[in-house]
């Protein structure tokens, strides 16, 4: 399997991946791009680099919807790609279908989870460079743990704060690019596939404003750093658990209806 593991890897590895790692530093600054370019300009110390993340959290658009797409984008739909090209076929008899179907799921939703984390700690080094990790306007309202947007870890372990939103980033990451992976099951347009995080964001959205869920207990505003249970050690615990659960659920489906698909042969030719 490591044989099969190391190929599907270096593929996964590709130009659309540093573009996806981009695309994820710049839809967070999106969130609050006049705040940033007037804080450039200004040099104001009220600006930090906590603000721009918390802001972002605070329903930035770019973060809800599009964050996600960067995720599917190096390696969501390369078995939709396969499927079209007509190498399922080959590749699924020469590797094994269900190690076919594992690797390609594993290797999916680690690049997925790799490419937010790592766009995120890239962006708050970059503002680093510029900006104070908090302001003392921040530090004189943390009054305890029990926060949003994990403020007090900011202001007292800023590392272990930006560990926070990389490993927030991670299971986000991996949530969206196995659910785009599960959809070319059904699907043959890679453009289609990889825009799916955007539709499925904002279903989760209006499906819980429709219900009236509290904010203060919806997982994806646990994910984009929003929400703190308890304290921020506690909710990622949370997180990470919920995370496994759908990761390991959709990867299991996934290796499943893979299996069966090329079994049937509903797989062999593009739709």
């Amino acid at each position: 399997m490591s044989r099969v593991f190391i190929s599907e890897w270096k593929r996964a590895i590709n130009t659309s991946a540093v573009i996806a790692m981009i695309g994820v530093m710049f839809c967070i600054c999106f969130d609050s791009w006049n705040d940033l370019a007037g804080a450039m300009e200004s040099g104001n110390t009220v600006w930090c680099v906590y603000y721009f993340m918390s802001n972002s959290a605070y329903g930035g658009m770019c973060r809800n919807y599009i964050l996600p797409v960067f995720a599917a984008l190096p390696f969501a739909a390369s078995f939709c790609e396969e499927r079209n090209s007509k190498a399922v076929a080959y590749i699924a008899s020469r590797e094994g279908m269900r190690r076919y179907g594992t690797v390609k799921y594993i290797v999916n939703i680690l690049m997925g989870g790799l490419v937010a984390a790592l766009g995120t700690i890239l962006l708050i080094l970059f503002l680093r460079m510029r900006f104070q990790m908090t302001s003392d306007y921040y530090e004189t309202s943390a009054a305890g743990t029990a926060d949003l947007f994990h403020k007090w870890l900011a202001i007292h372990h800023p590392v272990r704060y930006c560990m926070i939103e990389a490993a927030l980033g991670f299971m986000r990451g991996m949530i969206w690019a196995g659910a785009s992976m599960f959809v070319s099951l059904y699907l043959t347009d890679p453009l289609v596939i990889t825009m799916f995080p955007f539709l499925g964001s904002y279903v989760v959205v209006r499906i819980s404003q429709i219900l009236s869920l509290d904010a203060d207990w919806r997982f994806d505003q646990i994910l984009i750093g929003r929400t703190v249970i308890g304290d921020s050690g506690y909710t990622v615990m949370i997180a990470a658990i919920v995370s496994g659960i759908l990761v390991f659920l959709m990867g299991l489906c996934f290796k499943e209806k893979l299996v069966k698909g090329l079994r049937d042969g509903m797989f062999y030719e593009s739709k």
